[in-house]
């Protein structure tokens, strides 16, 4: 469906991909991954708009392929559609548009042109399923267990809410490549969740980029990984493609350092040979010489370049004071009363908590529910009292054209000019959105070692569960606390057979551990961490 061949493109400010292959096949289900900056963006317009880049060698792309196209950020229409109508819409324009060209048939002097526009519309609706979009938007609906929004407005829907639907109507209209580009990003736990049935339940092929390790641990069969400008492509699921990506680089490491064992004493033959021929300055020597040397020169060809391990050089520390005094301590965070509505519409109503010095918190809850906004406002009132003490971190960070970051680039920059400031507190909105799997583990990490107070608004259940002492969940307009433990358990009992949580954690203290062996050139402890065989 979708092939590159000998691919190279980069600006002028940064190559990007050198001389890379791989394949999209009907049916795959491929996940594209990539530390952020890598490309995965750029790829996939490439994709969809060969036409505008200059590159070397081949893009091949199935003829008249139907792409359908899910970006980073959807934009929320207002209009007052029930979702079913939302979802039927492009299907009720087809059948329209087909009832009117037979009306036309009828009393046309131009009969050829209009059957030729007929016949179109005709395999337009044959394409999409549109004769069955009824019946077919109620199994989508029932699949991600959302039936129940059949008739809710548009415009009430939250934005979480609305991108779900926008992938459930492209994934109705059967586009042959469906690719989406961070889907999960803001999607709160229930709508992630319906998000995993979807893109399981789809039949057709897709294209994914995702940082979320839910989404990467429950979906895909396929990996593509862009890595020091190449493309690793994997016919597997992602931890089938991380335990072999494991093993492969050990055994690349440790073939390089047996060849350079090799070369060296291939070096020292030569030099003696070299010396013997200066001293006899027998023509026999000479011929060995030259014989060894070509060996030499067409084996160190034969090597090629270094494996390669990336450096996920992250490395977040938040400050909390600039100086040793003692009395600088961190912010109690209270919260009294607080009550959020909009228009006549009301969200929470006399909240009420209170966040100890020192402490991290979560604010979790459903897309919808004023958790951003709230936080806003906390901060806004905090501004006021403790002016430059309180550090935010915005959910959403508009792009910088001149810079031309990537969202993740984006988010990454901000966190590091939260580091490079003091705070008593920091007030977190969605902060692992976008950022690649490295950077949320450093990220994590430092909001845990954090000496000062954090509130913390996440639909990221891995930075909630690592990072948070204590849960405020908003439901039903009021705020319900739980310990991270029991919001944990509650997860695992509705959602999951397993404990993902702890594998994942497993599989990155895995990837961590075998990474800095390698780098350390201890190529047997690797193994044993992998479970590979010893090297005979």
């Amino acid at each position: 469906m979708v092939k590159f061949e000998n691919f190279s493109f980069g600006f002028p400010e940064k190559d990007l991909y050198e001389n890379i292959n791989f394949e999209i096949k009907m049916g795959d289900h491929a996940v594209l991954i990539g530390s952020n900056g890598s490309g995965k963006s750029t790829l996939v317009d490439l994709i969809m708009h060969a036409e505008k880049y200059t590159y070397d060698g081949l893009i091949r792309l199935q003829k008249s392929c139907r792409i359908g196209y899910v970006s980073q950020f959807v934009e929320h229409e207002t209009s007052e559609l029930s979702v079913f109508d939302f979802l039927a819409a492009p299907f009720r324009t087809l059948m329209e548009k087909s009832d009117e060209l037979c009306a036309k048939m009828s009393d046309s002097d131009d009969l050829d042109k209009i059957y030729e526009e007929y016949q179109k519309i005709l395999d337009q609706i044959e394409a999409v399923d549109a004769y069955n979009y009824e019946s077919n938007i109620g199994k989508e609906l029932a699949v991600a267990g959302l039936t129940d929004f059949a008739e809710m407005p548009v415009s009430k829907l939250s934005g979480g809410e609305y991108k779900l639907f926008f992938i459930i109507r492209n994934m109705l209209l059967k586009p042959q490549l469906l690719i989406m580009d961070e889907p999960d990003v803001f999607l709160d736990f229930e709508n992630l969740t319906a998000l995993i049935k979807l893109i399981n339940s789809y039949d057709g092929t897709i294209l994914t980029i995702t940082h979320n390790r839910l989404l990467l641990t429950q979906c895909f069969d396929k990996v593509l990984d862009i890595e020091n400008k190449s493309v690793r492509e994997f016919p597997g699921n992602f931890a089938e493609y991380n335990t072999w990506m494991l093993e492969t680089k050990v055994e690349l490491f440790e073939h390089a350092r047996d060849f350079d064992e090799f070369l060296e004493k291939q070096d020292k033959i030569v030099e003696k040979i070299r010396a013997i021929a200066e001293m006899t300055a027998e023509p026999k020597m000479g011929r060995q010489l030259k014989a060894r040397a070509t060996y030499i020169e067409r084996l160190r060809k034969m090597r090629g370049e270094d494996p390669f391990i990336e450096d996920h050089d992250h490395e977040f520390h938040f400050c909390f004071k600039e100086s040793d005094d003692e009395n600088v301590l961190p912010l109690e965070i209270k919260v009294e009363d607080y009550a959020l509505a909009y228009g006549e519409r009301k969200l929470l109503e006399d909240i009420s908590f209170t966040v100890a010095p020192g402490e991290k918190v979560a604010i979790v809850g459903a897309n919808g529910t004023g958790k951003s906004s709230m936080l806003n406002d906390i901060f806004a009132e905090l501004e006021k009292q403790y002016p430059g003490e309180v550090g935010y971190f915005k959910q959403v960070v508009e792009a910088d054209k001149e810079l031309m970051l990537s969202g993740g680039e984006r988010n990454l920059k901000q966190v590091e000019e939260l580091c490079e400031v003091s705070h008593r507190a920091l007030l977190l909105d969605e902060p692992t959105s976008h950022l690649d799997i490295y950077a949320q583990i450093e990220l994590e990490k430092a909001i845990k070692e954090y000496e000062g107070t954090v509130l913390i608004v996440s639909h990221d259940l891995f930075a909630v569960t690592a990072s948070a002492d204590r849960i405020l969940l908003v439901e039903d307009g009021t705020v319900r606390e739980m310990s991270g433990r029991a919001y944990r358990k509650t997860i695992y009992k509705k959602y999951f057979e397993s404990d993902v949580f702890d594998a994942e954690r497993k599989r990155i203290d895995t990837e961590m551990k075998v990474t800095s062996l390698i780098r350390a050139g201890k190529y047997d402890e690797a193994r044993a961490v992998l479970g590979m065989p010893k090297k005979n």
